[in-house]
């Protein structure tokens, strides 16, 4: 067997978080980056001999085991042509260590392994991550599946199912993308690929001949020649399923380049229709964006994804897509009260799509010959020659890029005023914020400018004869801003003739306004009308095949990342009829394990209620030992749960007493979260024991950055806990925060021994 893919962190994780609000923000779950082992040389597995089993569409196979590395075999049957055949491996109930299997799936033939072996779909993910493959428009017959051990990583007791009905319309662009849809029409699936078009002929049009070393050429070796898009109906359906099948707890649309230049290579974007967000209006949530990424990846850089380079990824995403001929944010960026040099910015201090757009922006505007160079050493994988060149640009263009941020860019603004005519209105959708301007002629006994409808919050601001913009201009004609309100209005009475300005701003830019309209008219009481409003769409509540029926307490592999809708869960109730006590937990959203200290210690015959709790959370059920006992996923339908004798059989009233291991390192200041060197080989004796009566999160440190991934906590320990892992490299440093994330100090993690008592 040829040498195995990076874990999936290794892999891209490129996604727009919320830009700044950390409800919505998001980022995979990432582990530190692993060591690259020599590959060794591939062998070609042959399980042709190998008894099948029997799949039925939809319902869950669970207790799978592979013994000595020998692969196991499947079949599901299909009746009829489908849209799409999912094929998704999992860790099972048992709540163990998924191991290390591959899936390899055919139709109508046995599936081998290996580079050159049978198979129409593989999923070759690293140690411990979920598997799934999927077939477009499978034809009916039989489809034969392998898992394959990879290396001895046997799977250990792993669930599975096949279903036709996640994705129930799929199409191939005329650009080389497929999208695979939850819940589209044909029509809206080819107007998204007009979106991948004008996409692709914008990405084409600033990264010109003039620019690309290699125009529309893809980088050497690079094998992703299609990118599959899967739109889940709604973002709960989106966390929920992107969590089963790619092992992500991202919320705010992601894109996956593996490995590009071998044989598991695979270019994914992972998204959704917004609705929780827009209140009912239907929008792809950064579909543009995360394509953007994909053509990145395709033309512009050697390999996979680095973490360095965010600054141009998330920045020329944002430059080409989001943001495009609409300089409003960038503007706000410029004027920010805390500002960054291009230094500053290639190093990942700034934020990557604020400042990264910028630098991005003025580089392909202003010196497109560097950009020529850049793209050179990218395509090249000429890293080393690449930091040398941006360290180069950073010294020779800084006092360019402070001139181009105060002149050319408000030049750039003035200019994209869009022209409204009186008692006439414009329907605005995006992100970000619009400069419009207006002619009033004299005479008229007042003007007035409104909006209304659509979703998310915007505010405006009007000045006569110049260009407004709330982050340069203190002094304005009128100004509507209130909170949580689209019905702004602005009404001057006896006005001047002559041209008025108007800059619509969104309050986050993060979440896209929608179906929004801006109108002007002239006279007293005057209105204009407006179209109605578009039709609400009901986000649908996702229930996986493998949960539990609805109202019945399910296993502790359920404790994992996920999303709530924030509909209230109604007539919740656990009751424990055993003779055990049973402690109750919410599990944190950004963690999937226990967060903060216990709801409810229920004792034989007691029963918790509440009315607070949201469809979607997740309550974990623990011993007196704090021992994982079951989770309740709280649902649309049924939420009275009961503790049964099966779950309690083997649970404990008290904890047994942890014996502290001596410390051999201490933990650092604070001061120790900057930049740093990771080494090659695994960090020694790694233990983390807290003694302290409050409990502590774990965080990895970004070594490029210096900032710790808040998104992923590693552990909480309560007192006399103790973390220990195998993974960490010499060098890496983790931050332990309290419980509202604030630093308490960091560890440094050595090459000789690392136990910590806290």
């Amino acid at each position: 067997m040829s040498f195995k893919t990076l874990t999936i962190a290794s892999a891209v994780l490129v996604a727009l978080t919320g830009c700044g609000d950390s409800t919505i923000a998001n980022s995979d779950k990432e582990t530190p980056p692993v060591v690259v082992i020599t590959p060794e040389p591939e062998v070609e597995v042959d399980f042709t001999s190998a008894e099948e089993t029997a799949l039925k569409l939809g319902v869950v196979k669970t207790h799978i085991n592979t013994v000595n590395g020998q692969g196991l075999s499947y079949y599901v049957d299909l009746d009829e042509d489908a849209e799409t055949l999912v094929v998704s491996l999992f860790s099972g109930t048992d709540n163990k260590d998924l191991g290390d299997p591959d899936v390899y799936v055919k139709f109508e033939e046995a599936a081998t392994a290996g580079e050159n072996g049978v198979y129409d779909c593989v999923s070759y993910n690293g140690n411990g991550y979920n598997e799934n493959c999927i077939i477009d428009k499978p034809k009916a017959g039989r489809y034969h599946i392998l898992i394959d051990a990879y290396e001895g990583g046997d799977a250990k007791d792993a669930s599975m199912f096949a279903t036709t009905e996640l994705f129930s319309t799929n199409i191939l662009c005329d650009e080389p993308v497929r999208i695979r849809a939850q819940d589209m029409t044909i029509a809206q699936l080819e107007e998204a690929c007009a979106v991948i078009s004008r996409t692709k002929e914008v990405f084409d049009t600033v990264l010109s001949p003039e620019i690309a070393p290699e125009f529309q050429q893809p980088v050497e070796n690079d094998l992703n020649d299609v990118t599959n898009i899967h739109i889940f109906a709604s973002l709960s359906n989106h966390a929920s399923w992107a969590e089963h099948l790619y092992d992500t707890s991202n919320t705010s649309g992601i894109y996956f380049e593996t490995s590009p230049t071998d044989w598991w290579h695979s270019s994914d974007i992972w998204t959704f229709n917004a609705l929780e967000w827009s209140g009912g209006r239907s929008v792809i949530r950064s579909f543009a964006h995360e394509y953007i990424h994909a053509l990145d990846g395709r033309y512009n850089k050697e390999g996979g994804y680095k973490s360095d380079l965010g600054w141009w990824s998330e920045g020329l995403a944002e430059y080409l897509s989001t943001f495009y001929e609409k300089p409003f944010t960038r503007v706000t960026t410029a004027n920010s009260n805390v500002t960054y040099t291009l230094a500053e910015i290639f190093a990942g201090e700034a934020n990557n799509y604020t400042w990264g757009q910028l630098a991005v922006a003025f580089l392909i505007e202003s010196h497109p010959e560097l950009v020529n160079q850049m793209l050179v050493h990218m395509r090249a994988g000429e890293w080393e020659e690449h930091n040398a060149l941006l360290a180069n640009i950073a010294a020779d263009n800084q006092n360019a890029f402070e001139t181009w941020s105060i002149t050319n860019l408000r030049e750039q603004y003035n200019d994209s005023a869009d022209s409204l005519t009186l008692d006439d209105y414009n329907q605005i959708n995006g992100r970000g914020g619009w400069l419009y301007s207006v002619e009033v002629p004299e005479g008229l006994e007042s003007v007035t400018f409104a909006t209304n409808g659509g979703s998310g919050n915007v505010d405006f601001w009007v000045k006569k004869d110049a260009a407004v913009h709330p982050a340069i201009d203190t002094e304005f004609i009128c100004q509507a801003v209130t909170e949580n309100n689209n019905e702004e209005t602005c009404t001057l009475t006896t006005p001047e003739s002559g041209t008025y300005y108007v800059a619509i701003s969104s309050d986050f830019i993060g979440s896209d306004i929608i179906d929004l309209y801006f109108s002007a008219c002239g006279g007293s009481d005057c209105t204009v009308m407006l179209p109605e409003q578009m039709a609400l769409v009901e986000a649908t509540e996702p229930y996986l095949p493998h949960w539990p029926e609805k109202g019945t307490i399910g296993t502790c592999s359920l404790a994992e990342t996920y999303y709530d809708s924030a509909k209230t869960a109604l007539d919740l109730s656990i009751t424990n009829p055993t003779d055990k006590l049973i402690n109750i937990y919410w599990l944190s959203r950004s963690s999937g394990d226990k967060a903060g200290s216990s709801y409810a210690t229920l004792a034989q015959g007691e029963t918790y209620t509440a009315d607070d709790w949201d469809i979607g959370h997740r309550i974990m059920l623990t011993d007196g030992a704090d021992n994982c006992l079951g989770v309740a996923l709280l649902n649309d339908e049924n939420n009275a749960f009961e503790v049964t004798d099966a779950m309690v059989e083997n649970a404990i009233d008290e904890a047994p007493v942890v014996e502290i291991p001596e410390a051999t390192a201490e933990m650092g200041s604070c001061d120790l979260a900057v930049p740093y060197t990771r080494q090659s080989g695994n960090a020694p004796d790694l233990q983390v024991a807290n003694t302290m009566t409050s409990p502590v999160k774990l965080y990895w440190i970004n070594n490029n950055t210096g900032d710790p991934l808040l998104t992923s906590v590693y552990a909480t320990l309560a007192e006399g806990e103790i973390y220990t892992e195998t993974f960490w490299a010499i060098g890496d440093r983790m931050m332990v925060t309290d419980e509202s994330d604030t630093c308490i100090g960091v560890l440094d993690l050595n090459d000789t021994s690392n136990i910590f008592v806290l």
